[in-house]
Order: structure tokens, then sequence, then C-alpha cells
């Protein structure tokens, strides 16, 4: 019986290499959360949801494109979530507490067009 190499570590596919859009909600409310995900389908991205409290290893994990908060969840912390940003090289959308959700669809897919223009190409950073 002929045996198969083993794949070493490196080389097994993972969610981080399949490079799936991400824009993640950090202590969403029910209407922010069906506003994104309502968007989402518009942007053609996963949305993923966290605490306040697991946002630093959410967006490590799932490096998310957009990181999407109300404004009083981005007040309690806005200089630890621009640093989270930049480390995962996301956006930030700040969204009022009234809303309207048809300026939040349009906002979300221009923010995930922004992002994924500047953070550099899956190519380039496979060969890091």
């Amino acid at each position: 019986m002929g045996s198969c190499p083993p794949v070493r570590e490196s080389e097994a596919p993972t969610l981080r290499d399949m490079k799936i859009p991400v824009a993640l909600i950090v202590a969403g409310t029910e209407d922010l959360i069906g506003a994104v995900s309502d968007a989402a389908l518009t942007a053609q991205v996963l949305v993923a949801e966290c605490s306040a409290a697991d946002a630093t290893n959410t967006a490590a994990q799932m490096r998310p494109l957009v990181m999407v908060m109300l404004d009083e969840v981005y007040e309690a912390d806005p200089e630890g979530f621009e640093a989270l940003a930049r480390d995962v090289r996301a956006r930030i959308m700040v969204v009022p507490r009234g809303f309207e959700r048809h300026a939040l669809e349009q906002e979300l897919v221009q923010l995930m067009i922004e992002a994924e223009q500047k953070r550099p190409s899956w190519s380039d950073e496979l060969r890091r």
C-alpha cells in the first residue's frame, strides 16, 4: 500500500489562506447586525460578530477588511480600535445609533472596496 507524504502545517489550507473578505461587527445591536448582513449580500462579504472584549482576537484571526461598530462602542476606546485596525489593515466604519439602512449599505460597499485596494495583494502576502 502506497503512502502519501505528510502535509506540512505550513502547506495546509486555512480560512486565512482562502482570503474571504470579512466585515466584522463589534458589539453590534440586532438592528446593526441585520443591516450589515443585508448589505453584505451586495458587498459579497462574510459577516462576523464579536464583543468589544473579543475584538482584538477575532480581528487577528479573521483579518476583516472593515470593522463595523456603533459610535458609542467606538467612543469607548477610539485609540484602541484605530490601533487594531492598523494592525490588521482594516477600515473602521462608525455607525450612528439612528442609521439609515440604505446609507449603511452604500458606505459599507465603498469601505470594502477601499480596504481591498489598500491591502497588499494576496500573492504578495503569501510570498512573505
